[in-house]
């Protein structure tokens, strides 16, 4: 594939992940196969992934603006969790033999598949039988968790939004729009960090970034005007059999690996 060519796919992937983000999720299932498919190492596809979506991600900063003055209480302690365990989880990519997430990275995928597959059962159990009734309340407790998924979102991150979402509906915060917004700020903070840390340690695919950027930007920008005009349920099915024929093909490579 010629260089042209080469990046109007990657601008394409990159939009069609900007865009599934901020409609259904599940972005990461084109983004990061499509890096692999180009000889990208799993890595640096991994760590540029995370660039390209977290691009879209930021540029939908405007939808949040609203959430100004509704953040719980203490909730500056949880962004702080999150943010250490954004640099944490990246720092084990960075220092650890990047063989061993070549190991892991599939079945962190299949997690996540499985994650977004069933994603409205799991709510609806948290709903019905967690969080009926409580209200949320602070504790310390609290941070021991979200540094744990901040590991998770620095060293992978797919599905992160979708945990968060669960957890603050898990702990009594029943408004979907302020847990949407809540997950919303966390990522975009673990991300960042994340990605700090990818780039000081050359972990990130440079000559893609530009065109994958504005792909995930314009993506991300279209989704959040149509996102209400589509057929949601039609997407999501897509989306999952997409999802399902990369974890199949990502741990069928590990079993031939083993």
């Amino acid at each position: 594939m010629s260089n042209f060519p080469e990046l109007i796919f990657l601008f394409f992937v990159a939009f069609a992940g900007g865009f599934s983000n901020t409609t259904i999720g599940g972005g990461w299932f084109v983004v990061f196969p499509g890096l692999i498919y180009r000889g990208i190492p799993p890595v640096t596809s991994n760590a540029t992934t995370m660039m390209a979506l977290w691009s879209g991600h930021v540029f939908t900063a405007g939808t949040a603006n609203n959430a100004t003055g509704m953040y719980p209480t203490n909730f500056r302690y949880l962004i702080l969790s999150c943010a250490c365990g954004g640099f944490l989880g990246a720092a084990l990519v960075v220092v650890m033999p990047h063989l061993i997430f070549e190991h892991v990275g599939p079945f962190l995928l299949l997690g996540s598949f499985l994650l977004f597959a069933n994603y409205e059962r799991i709510l609806s159990y948290v709903v019905s039988r967690i969080s009926m009734g409580k209200e949320y309340k602070y504790s310390h407790k609290m941070l021991v968790t979200f540094l744990f998924v901040g590991v998770y979102g620095g060293y992978f991150g797919a599905g992160m939004g979708m945990i968060l979402f669960i957890l603050f509906r898990s702990y009594g915060i029943g408004d979907n729009f302020l847990s949407e917004r809540l997950a919303w700020v966390l990522v975009s903070i673990n991300a960042g960090i994340a990605i700090i840390v990818f780039m000081c340690s050359g972990l990130i695919f440079w000559p893609y970034i530009p065109v994958m950027i504005a792909g995930s930007i314009f993506g991300a920008r279209l989704g959040t005007l149509v996102g209400n005009k589509i057929n949601g349920a039609a997407m999501k099915k897509i989306m999952i059999g997409i999802g399902a024929i990369v974890t199949l093909y990502f741990l069928n490579l590990i079993i031939k690996i083993a």
